[in-house]
């Protein structure tokens, strides 16, 4: 017994040896995740959390944005590993960086300005400034950092001299780690839930930090945060699994991206968000929330067309893992 237990030791120290690099790669980021919102939820004693990471007097950090910045970073740090692995001069992501990640924030913000316009006092109140806390990252849309992006990366790869489709690939699941990250920062902020759950065993299920923010008005409402992080990650795992066989082509990575993310927005969440707060959501065509229409007639029919027009004019696309220069070993 002893015997078979050693075995089975040094059947696990050989794996690890072995993986060594992917379970750094995956593995950092998920510990950096978990140390940050225990960081947000320990210390409180009572909910609604208080959204303020640091109150410095003249100027306060949202734990919203610590979670958008947390979650941008671990996106970065995978995509540094990633462009390691093709043989591509990390400078160039770096370079991107400087640029990408402003304009995302840019496009974001311009996003909800102009979809919720009435909803701005002011000129500053647009630019993210808020009286007596300064300026913020709240109010931004995902939809618009994504379209502002790739928008970018058309023009900045063709000045770096480097393929498109094989970036956009990796940030597609750079993306979904920040907004798996980043949902949260909605969670301290007490929003985007859903209506009242009326099933016992669910609430039950939820863990008790979870359910105890999902309280409003005395009941608990359907954490719909949670859902679309839960969400992104089977897309996530599903990305990092793919990209590693023979099943899709460069850029293929993108086109799935958007149609999974699309669906999940379209079909789950934001009906979601509509029920449980229909004054929240910016109605436009009769009934139907624009992010309805966005998430799948611009995301999910955008990704499909994507995929089917790219693998039609363009010729001797080659599979993503031959893109490897280097193994994960």
């Amino acid at each position: 017994m002893q015997k078979k237990h050693q075995e089975e030791e040094m059947k696990t120290m050989k794996w690890m040896s072995k993986n060594k690099q992917t379970i750094w790669t995956y593995g950092l980021p998920v510990l950096v995740f978990i140390i940050v919102v225990m960081m947000a939820v320990i210390p409180q004693t009572k909910t609604p959390y208080n959204p303020i990471a640091i109150d410095l007097g003249f100027a306060q950090v949202a734990w919203y944005a610590v979670f958008i910045l947390t979650g941008i970073s671990l996106g970065a740090f995978l995509t540094y590993q990633e462009f390691k692995k093709v043989g591509w001069n990390p400078d160039i992501l770096f370079d991107g960086l400087l640029y990408a990640v402003p304009l995302a924030i840019v496009g974001a913000r311009v996003y909800d300005v102009i979809f919720k316009f009435d909803r701005y006092s002011n000129f500053l109140e647009m630019l993210g400034y808020v009286p007596g806390r300064g300026i913020s990252l709240e109010g931004l849309s995902i939809h618009g950092a994504v379209i502002a992006t790739f928008i970018f990366l058309i023009f900045f790869t063709r000045k770096k001299k480097i393929s498109f489709w094989l970036l956009a690939d990796m940030l597609a699941v750079g993306f979904l780690v920040g907004q798996i990250i980043g949902r949260w920062g909605n969670f301290m902020n007490h929003e985007l839930y859903g209506p009242a759950i009326e099933s016992p065993w669910l609430i039950e299920l939820l863990p008790g930090f979870i359910r105890n923010q999902m309280v409003v008005y005395g009941v608990v409402h359907h954490p719909t945060f949670l859902y679309e992080g839960l969400w992104n990650f089977i897309g996530l795992v599903f990305l990092l699994v793919a990209r590693r066989k023979k099943w899709f082509r460069v850029g293929d990575m993108l086109g799935l991206y958007l149609i999974w993310y699309g669906l999940g927005r379209g079909l789950i969440i934001e009906p979601l968000r509509a029920l449980g707060a229909p004054g929240d959501v910016y109605i436009i065509f009769g009934n139907i929330p624009l992010n309805i229409i966005v998430s799948l007639g611009v995301f999910s029919l955008g990704g499909l067309l994507l995929i089917f027009l790219k693998n039609k004019w363009v010729q001797s696309i080659p599979y993503y893992v031959d893109m490897l220069v280097k193994s994960d070993d």
